[in-house]
């Protein structure tokens, strides 16, 4: 035969003629359409081959369309219209992909990048020209990155070593490092980063200075984290002059104001968390602060809890309010009563969420020098001391997913161990390499060289090994994964302890004096993990898919379409086929659990976030963190009729099981949400009512009327309508 030697790709360029693929895709829309013969497959792959060489062989290049063209041609002589139905539709399917892809106008030289992948990477990470035209391919991207990273190496050789290493593992799609470093990597100051915390003091020079320092902070893409109880109470004394303080909550609305000035590349735009510890007098108007829609925007704000509270909370006991400016004690309330309002106000807006200060500080290395952490980043998985840094980067576990010999899907431990050792020098890297704005926080963050190593793709992975999410058998495996990438990576650390030093505080901590020191205070966390799943095509981080059909709306206003490919793949291997599916699953509120023609079996492998019990969503994040040192960022999903008790059940459950953080979600909770899905108009007109029917509710109320909570009188007090017995509070300015 003189078959071609070449192909030429809808790009341009080319690839060496292989006939299995022609083979593999024709066996592929047979198996999509029901078809079970393989060997016949081939059959007609050869006759495809054969036609081939009668019409094109002559060693020239042959283009993808006649490749297309012949095996379409064969499959209708041999009378298999199904499976060149199929054939045709997923080529048209392709070209209609290829073509949205083109009109980006930038060249995927990575290979099989999605149009979303494309799309984020070219409106955010991507350089730009001084017009705005992008000038950098992904490619280039991925290689101007780990070119600056491998700079922090000490010598030439190992230079040159490190970038190939690091160049390798994202252009396989393993691991990428967080979107700062993507964004920044290779600029003038460039500022690598994710988020920071930093301390505020009660004095009017120490609010200024970290209003100024967090701000010119924002202006270089870094979230903020604050915890505002030192603060001292709303209406407290200052300067002797009874009555004058602003309180905490004025303070974090300040501090919520410059978020939205200063944006980065590609729109970024940073955010804030304000946390307020349980015993702060104004802790009741803190968890009512975001009632209304449109208030601290840009800030996500927690409850700092210790285990003293809720030890108070399981035994209905009273729990003290103690001003920070004078450490007296200015009130005792029941501390059910403000674990019920916290838990109503969850149910209602999805704020306050929960941090476990205790949990959190049971496994700091630093507690006796430095005392507890007290704050974290924006999204809760990094606690931090004041100028450290959150500096994240990304495992996809979809990369290590491969067959073993009997043609079962399972997890490359080995080559998960070997990714996650050098993301670690990586992620390390990144420290020495950025630099920050504010002086404190260049010697905080080399001086504890925290990382927040996390993963993308844990609801594709679970879906591969045929595991449903709330599988026994999903926890357990979800401690092993988790043990796998800890391990690898403080093994790594303690490697590079030896080889460049521990980390600069090793002194003050639980390793100190020991012959083995490792380069980072802490290595592993579970960030969201939005916009790197993106690129990777994945899920986020280890949360379940929230909706198999759904808009996305990312960078002010643009809203992407998003359909399960792994429900689609899944589909095909049983030969269903469903009319309309994505059109059907998007109306159906993005759920498959009420389509009947879809096996049991399918329908359990992708329930949806909401439709899996809360305490599932517990669950995992349990099995997580038991081998992670940070914390995690999680949602816990709730469906619209989730009661208040079941909040309060969660909170209790997760503190329970060692969690070091909450985030509850109930749907339908905001009006504004990121992902859409199901029939919005409608969905929006029933919320709509329903708020104002709650307004006019709460309106109604007068002083002299009875508590809605606990029946005692309400009074006036500054301009709130307030209960002095349970606390209640209903502003009415």
């Amino acid at each position: 035969m003189a078959l071609p030697r070449y192909v030429i790709k809808r790009d341009g360029s080319k690839e060496r003629f292989n006939k299995t693929k022609i083979q593999k895709s024709i066996w592929t829309a047979a198996r999509n359409v029901g078809g079970k013969d393989q060997n016949l497959a081939n059959e007609i792959g050869e006759e495809v081959i054969e036609y081939i060489d009668e019409v094109y062989g002559d060693n020239e290049p042959i283009q993808t369309a006649d490749v297309g063209s012949a095996v379409e041609r064969v499959l209708v002589k041999r009378g298999h219209y199904a499976t060149v139905k199929e054939f045709i539709l997923s080529r048209e399917k392709k070209r209609e992909t290829f073509n949205r892809k083109e009109q980006l106008g930038v060249r995927d030289d990575i290979g099989n990048l999605s149009y979303n992948s494309l799309f984020i990477l070219k409106e955010r990470y991507l350089k730009k020209t001084k017009s705005g035209e992008t000038k950098e391919t992904p490619e280039q991207m991925l290689k101007r990155v780990a070119r600056f990273v491998a700079k922090a190496e000490p010598t030439a050789a190992k230079t040159r070593k490190w970038e190939k290493k690091f160049f390798q593992i994202m252009k396989d799609w393993q691991f990428l490092p967080g979107t700062r470093v993507l964004a920044n990597a290779g600029k003038k100051n460039a500022q690598l980063a994710n988020c920071f915390v930093f301390d505020i003091d009660d004095n009017i020079e120490s609010i200024f200075k970290t209003l100024y320092e967090s701000s010119v902070t924002k202006r270089h893409g870094g979230g903020c984290g604050y915890n505002f109880s030192k603060l001292r109470p709303k209406g407290d004394m200052v300067a002797g002059e009874p009555g004058l303080a602003a309180g905490p909550i004025e303070i974090m609305k300040m501090f919520d104001l410059p978020t939205s000035i200063f944006r980065q590349q590609g729109r970024y735009e940073s955010g804030n968390m304000a946390i307020l510890n349980v015993d702060h007098p104004d802790i009741l108007e803190f968890i009512t602060c975001k009632e209304q829609e449109g208030v601290l925007t840009k800030t996500n704000i927690s409850i700092g809890i210790i285990d003293g509270f809720m030890e108070a909370v399981k035994k209905d006991k009273k729990w003290e309010l103690i001003n920070p400016r004078t450490g007296r004690v200015v009130n005792r309330i029941r501390a059910k009563a403000l674990w019920e309002l916290a838990a109503t106000y969850a149910h209602k807006t999805g704020d306050p969420g929960i941090i476990f200060l205790d949990n959190i500080n049971k496994d700091n290395p630093l507690l006796e020098k430095f005392g507890p952490i007290q704050s974290t980043n924006v999204c809760g998985e990094i606690p931090q001391y004041p100028y450290e840094s959150c500096n994240l980067g990304y495992l996809n576990l979809n990369s290590f997913l491969e067959k073993n010999k009997k043609g079962i899907p399972a997890i490359n431990y080995e080559k998960l161990t070997e990714v996650a050792g050098i993301a670690t020098r990586f992620m390390d890297n990144v420290i020495e390499a950025s630099w920050f704005p504010v002086k404190e926080q260049t010697k905080n963050i080399r001086s504890f060289r925290r990382l927040g190593i996390g993963i993308v793709g844990w609801a594709e992975i679970l879906v591969d090994l045929g595991l449903p999410y709330n599988d026994p058998r999903a926890f357990k495996l979800a401690e092993k994964v988790s043990k796998t990438i800890a391990d690898a990576c403080h093994d790594e650390s303690m490697k590079i302890g030896k080889e460049k030093g521990p980390f600069p505080y090793v002194k003050y901590s639980k390793w100190a004096g020991k012959k083995d020191q490792p380069r980072n205070v802490a290595v592993n966390t579970l960030p969201p993990s939005s916009g790197n799943a993106v690129i990777f095509g994945t899920s986020f981080s280890i949360e379940p898919f929230f909706a198999l059909a759904f808009y996305q709306n990312v960078l002010g206003g643009v809203r992407i379409r998003n359909v399960n490919d792994k429900l689609e793949q899944k589909l095909k291997e049983e030969g269903i086929v469903v009319e309309n599916l994505f059109d059907r699953i998007f109306e159906n509120h993005g759920s498959i659990q009420n389509m009947k023609e879809i096996p049991e079996k399918i329908r359990k492998l992708f329930l949806t976030a909401h439709e899996l019990d809360w305490q599932d969503h517990l669950k995992i994040q349990a099995a997580w963190q038991k081998y992670v040192d940070n914390a995690i960022t999680k949602t816990i999903n709730m469906p619209s009729s989730a009661t208040v008790d079941d909040v309060e059940k969660a909170y209790m459950m997760a503190w329970e099981m060692g969690c070091k953080g909450i985030t509850i979600y109930r749907d339908q909770s905001k009006l504004d949400q990121v992902i859409e899905f199901g029939d919005q108009k409608k969905k929006k007109s029933v919320l709509e009512k329903l708020v104002k029917k709650q307004e006019k509710s709460m309106r109604q109320l007068r002083p002299g009327d009875d508590c809605p909570k606990c029946g005692s009188r309400l009074v006036s007090s500054e301009g709130c309508i307030k209960c002095l017995s349970c606390n209640f509070s209903l502003c009415t300015l």
